[in-house]
């Protein structure tokens, strides 16, 4: 489960760990309804092809055995987690370093397991959305096919003030 806002290095290594401990991985993509904004600048479907072209790079994660699922918000977690489990029937495990997230699937027995980090003080897609919009280096953070997908969006990225 992410929001992949954009997609970097510290959720590759997540879904590649993820990968390596279950047969079928769904990725979750949130907050699927947002894009064109500061905090949600990509949709859905951009943000699910950075990840596919990560892992066709990377070819550490069969793509055979990975689907996408696209989650809206829903502002009531009763019905964000029947949205998920309404389609991702055979559930075993959630990985996530969410807070959030995490509670929703303990709470409801599912086992959650959150993946290590992967230099969390350095990289966060807010740190890095704020490095693209004013044109500082953000581009050894994201996964090197990740790179020219947001190139094709940065006008979008407006400039922050301040």
């Amino acid at each position: 489960m992410g929001r992949f806002q954009p997609f970097h290095l510290g959720h590759l290594r997540a879904v590649e760990y993820a990968a390596s401990r279950c047969e079928k991985l769904v990725i979750g993509i949130g907050s699927a309804q947002e894009c064109g904004t500061d905090r949600n600048p990509f949709d859905a479907d951009t943000r699910m092809r950075m990840i596919e072209e990560s892992l066709k790079e990377t070819n550490d994660v069969d793509l055979s055995r990975v689907e996408f699922l696209k989650i809206p918000d829903f502002m009531d977690d009763d019905k964000w987690y029947n949205y998920i489990i309404e389609r991702v029937q055979d559930l075993e495990v959630v990985f996530s370093g969410n807070n959030w997230v995490k509670r929703i699937f303990r709470t409801r027995g599912v086992k959650v397991v959150t993946p290590p980090w992967y230099n969390r003080g350095e990289i966060s897609g807010t740190k890095i959305r704020y490095m693209i919009k004013n044109g500082e280096k953000w581009e050894g953070f994201v996964p090197h096919a990740v790179i020219s997908i947001i190139n094709q969006h940065k006008s979008e990225l407006a400039p922050v003030n301040g």
